[in-house]
């Protein structure tokens, strides 16, 4: 077999999320980031501080959740089981607008994510190994109950429409 034969085409996502706006209310644990949409030509989109608590989170950094959407939350297990953590954006995904980070770190969640859910039609997530979306990589849908060899092996991620 030649190599070109080996590689596995593109991930093309059949579903579609629903939108999803804020605030964030749930008895989990888990933390809330607002993030920046990534710019044409970019690879790197600004964020807040991680904002962590169980129960209402109404705002992050003085920004008001109501007036955002739900982009993706992260799990610390498959099937979508024990929420880590939920990203919020300005405006849904669409041809011109993703999301990512690129390094998780800048979290604390390097190597801790097991399984996704995306929101308000970010239906295309992509979880790299390595910080940077480079390395080993993973696509799925907006229901992805598992990241398979890189369960709690992702270091940065990416999703759009």
């Amino acid at each position: 077999m030649r190599p070109e034969e080996l590689e596995r085409p593109a991930y093309e996502p059949t579903e579609t999320s629903p939108i999803v706006g804020g605030p964030s209310d749930s008895p989990e644990y888990r933390c809330v980031v607002v993030l920046e949409p990534i710019q044409e030509g970019e690879n790197f989109s600004g964020a807040s501080e991680p904002v962590c608590g169980r129960g209402l989170i109404d705002s992050v950094d003085g920004v008001s959740l109501e007036a955002l959407y739900l982009i993706a939350e992260f799990y610390d297990d498959t099937d979508c089981q024990t929420s880590l953590i939920e990203y919020y954006g300005a405006e849904p995904c669409s041809p011109t607008v993703s999301y990512g980070r690129a390094d998780l770190r800048e979290d604390g969640l390097e190597n801790r994510f097991a399984s996704a859910e995306g929101f308000s039609s970010c239906d295309l997530i992509t979880v790299y190994d390595w910080s940077s979306y480079t390395g080993p990589n993973y696509s799925c849908g907006p229901n992805c109950s598992s990241f398979h060899a890189l369960n709690d092996a992702v270091s940065s991620w990416k999703v759009a429409d």
